[in-house]
């Protein structure tokens, strides 16, 4: 076996691995709670220190 294969090989092996800890079912809460993030309002955003808000659909 050449080294390009056996390189080819760990490679692979380490993607399974870091999909694995990834998409393990503890994590499902964490990433729900990341993945809500742009949802939250900014309690600073721009409507409230004064600044007109320019977003699409709001005239």
């Amino acid at each position: 076996m050449n080294y390009h294969a056996l390189l080819t090989v760990i490679f692979f092996v380490a993607f399974l691995a870091l999909v694995a800890w990834v998409y393990r079912p503890s994590r499902k809460r964490d990433y729900q709670r990341l993945g809500e993030i742009p949802l939250n309002t900014d309690p600073l955003g721009p409507t409230s220190r004064g600044e007109p808000d320019h977003r699409e659909g709001d005239h």
